[in-house]
């Protein structure tokens, strides 16, 4: 039988397999080979889910978002960030006459694919509901699968939230079962509650009656449930349970009693650099196990070299069989135990100790990272999330459309995808297509011919497309870009040619395009003011850029660089005080990152101090509060200016009119202001207001 493993489906690149394949085509008609899966219920892998919440915000309406956003320039569930997918659950709809029915499924059978849909082409209509305690949403859509893709029936009586979340760990639960025969002392480590009790119930069930399970949680552990028989599950699977910074090895160690090491240890931990207490821990001829895709191998291996100690290393294994007939019954163990558990809400907060990425966690621990960055300014994870993905993407030779506010710095963004793409030693040409005059786009696009038009030069002149042959070109508002123009670039997208303005032979031409907008270029669409058809021609990856009060974190790296920044620029030494950034961190910022910058550059003229102050910050963006007119030193000769009294005064007068014109209702007012409404109702009285 001839194997095609899905290449059928792959858009880009050709000539990879699925998984590899950055953009999958996931259109409904199945090939006879297929089946197609109407999708019910999904497991996002964990990492994958944590860092889509973070630069959510935790909002459930863009958490939804993002999936979606994935899904539909990728053809599949792949986050680009994390490069993981999750499983799925769902009910079979159509079979195709080819397809390799060897477990006889029939339409209407309910299955769950325990392969990762970073795999399969995927379709999601809308999302129903989030269930953040397991990293799962209620969907509706459909996955189109071939042959090779291992699905199971759904068994009776078994929680499919819970058996999806158990075959996320694919083989290694059944692994780490057979590698815990007869040996003694055994330790888990881990920041998931559940994940930490599925390995050391693994380990519990077929080790020696007297072995020891010692359980490492991280100070940072999800709690996904609470009550039930938890409690007494803990107690019958763990011997110890410690709660630690698994990011500080040393301190963990010393907080264990006892003397010996481990002869098995287990890392199901999503978190870079979580690897050290594992190898450290494990006796020398142990075996350690990382569990999550996210740990180290390497490091781990450069670790035991260092410390002279030989350990079987292994990482997480895939495809296993019978393995799904082991999760089974470990999830059919523990379910009496889970019962009446009530499900906690989670969110993730945004710590940058704790990345996503490892990669991106080697690459800063090697340098490398900022040399890739070049000088890009980011501490919040919400930017360091897009970063990941904009090194990502960097690697594959596509359009990249870039979304964002005014400000929030999408050309810093196109600059960097070029950079690290390998097009990066080739011409980059930057085009504010708003800054051209509609009847000059043509021919700054494409050049044009000698005499092609009346002021045309002698020689002719390449266009801005000639010029970006075999590297980038970044088409910056591409939302203002001229109906008839939208056509012609479409054209020079599907045909890779274009004709100079007055010329007959077509120009070849290949050039990637990075275009960016502030617009909302699907409601262009809908009003007829933007090409659909080149909408998805320009936006086979997206990346949208946060607004500064969606990455405050970032406020204070930025502020310190612009003053540094502006200060060998004016010759100036100048810091800022700490509370004058924090009230910086509070502010809207409608101008985002360009709105920022010039604040600072003009507090570093202004500033009177070797600091920059709260009340020169205060001053700058609320200068009407400061107005002292009306507070003029009287006629009989006093030059001190004006008092600190009519200062407070004046402040305060402005601030309480500016709300009320802001608010209108007194009660709104004062709630806004932080004082009750009888005093509100007094000041006003004593201002005339």
């Amino acid at each position: 039988m001839k194997h095609g493993y899905g290449t059928k489906r792959v858009l880009e690149p050709k000539h990879v397999l699925p998984t590899s394949a950055w953009r999958l085509d996931n259109c409904r008609k199945i090939f006879p080979e297929e089946i197609r899966i109407d999708i019910k219920k999904i497991h996002v892998e964990g990492t994958s889910f944590k860092e889509i919440c973070l630069e959510s915000n935790n909002s459930e309406q863009r958490i939804r978002q993002r999936i979606m956003d994935i899904v539909i320039r990728r053809g599949k569930l792949h986050n680009p960030v994390t490069d993981t997918g999750g499983l799925f659950y769902g009910v079979v709809a159509e079979i195709g006459e080819e397809y390799d029915n060897r477990k006889g499924f029939k339409v209407g059978d309910e299955v769950i694919c325990n392969a990762s849909m970073a795999s399969v082409p995927v379709y999601i209509d809308k999302i129903t509901s989030i269930d953040r305690a397991f990293g799962q949403i209620d969907a509706e859509g459909y996955a189109i699968l071939y042959s090779e893709v291992p699905l199971i029936r759904k068994p009776e009586g078994v929680p499919v939230n819970m058996l999806l979340f158990t075959f996320n760990e694919s083989g290694t639960l059944y692994r780490i079962s057979n590698t815990a025969v007869g040996k003694k002392k055994f330790l888990v480590v881990g920041n998931n509650l559940l994940s930490n009790l599925l390995f050391g119930y693994a380990i519990r069930k077929v080790a020696r009656e007297d072995a020891e399970v010692v359980c490492l949680f991280d100070k940072k552990t999800d709690i996904v449930m609470k009550g039930g028989r938890l409690d007494e599950l803990m107690a019958e699977v763990f011997t110890e349970v410690h709660y630690v910074d698994i990011l500080k090895p040393l301190e963990c160690l010393e907080g264990m009693r006892g003397d010996s090491l481990f002869d098995v240890s287990v890392n199901c931990a999503d978190i870079p650099g979580a690897e050290t207490i594992n190898i450290l821990a494990t006796k020398s001829g142990g075996t350690v196990v990382f569990a999550n895709l996210i740990n180290n191998y390497n490091i781990s291996l450069y670790i035991t070299e260092s410390i002279s100690r030989q350990l079987d290393i292994r990482c997480a294994d895939g495809y296993l069989e019978a393995y799904d007939e082991f999760d089974i019954e470990i999830v059919k163990d523990l379910v009496p135990y889970i019962e009446g558990a009530a499900l906690t809400s989670q969110t993730v907060n945004d710590d940058p100790a704790y990345p996503f990425n490892r990669k991106t966690r080697l690459m800063e621990a090697s340098g490398q990272r900022q040399q890739a960055l070049d000088g890009f300014v980011c501490e919040s994870h919400a930017m360091a999330a897009v970063l990941d993905e904009i090194l990502t993407v960097s690697k594959y030779d596509c359009n990249v459309l870039i979304t964002g506010e005014t400000g929030v710095g999408k050309e810093k963004v196109a600059n960097l995808i070029h950079k690290n793409s390998s097009r990066r030693m080739q011409p980059f040409i930057k085009v504010n297509c708003a800054s051209i005059s509609p009847n000059l786009v043509e021919s700054e696009f494409f050049g044009y011919e000698k005499g092609a038009f009346t002021g045309a030069g002698t020689g002719g002149k390449k266009g801005y497309f000639e010029l970006a042959d075999n590297g980038d070109i970044f088409l910056d508002e591409i939302g203002e870009l001229p109906p008839d123009m939208q056509a012609k670039l479409l054209r020079v997208i599907q045909d890779g040619e274009f004709f100079r303005v007055g010329g007959t032979a077509p120009v070849k031409t290949n050039v990637r395009i990075i275009s960016a907008t502030n617009r909302d270029l699907e409601e262009f669409i809908d009003d007829g003011r933007f090409r659909r058809d080149l909408y998805y021609r320009l936006n086979v990856v997206r990346i949208r850029v946060p607004s500064l009060r969606e990455r405050t974190g970032d406020i204070p790296a930025l502020t310190a660089h612009f003053i540094s920044a502006y200060g060998k620029k004016f010759g100036v030494n100048r810091g800022i005080d700490e509370d004058a950034v924090e009230y910086l961190k509070q502010c809207e910022w409608p101008g985002n990152i360009r709105e920022l910058e010039n604040m600072v550059q003009r507090m570093m003229i202004s500033a009177k101090g070797e600091n920059i102050t709260l009340i020169d910050v205060m001053k700058e963006l609320h200068s009407e509060a400061f107005d002292t007119e009306g507070y003029a030193p009287d006629a009989s000769g006093m030059d001190e200016g004006v008092s600190l009294d009519a200062m407070v005064d004046n402040f305060e007068k402005n601030i309480i009119r500016h709300a009320l014109e802001k608010y209108g209702s007194t009660r709104k007012v004062a709630k806004a202001i932080g004082i009750s409404q009888t005093q509100l109702v007094r000041k006003k009285k004593k201002y005339e207001l």
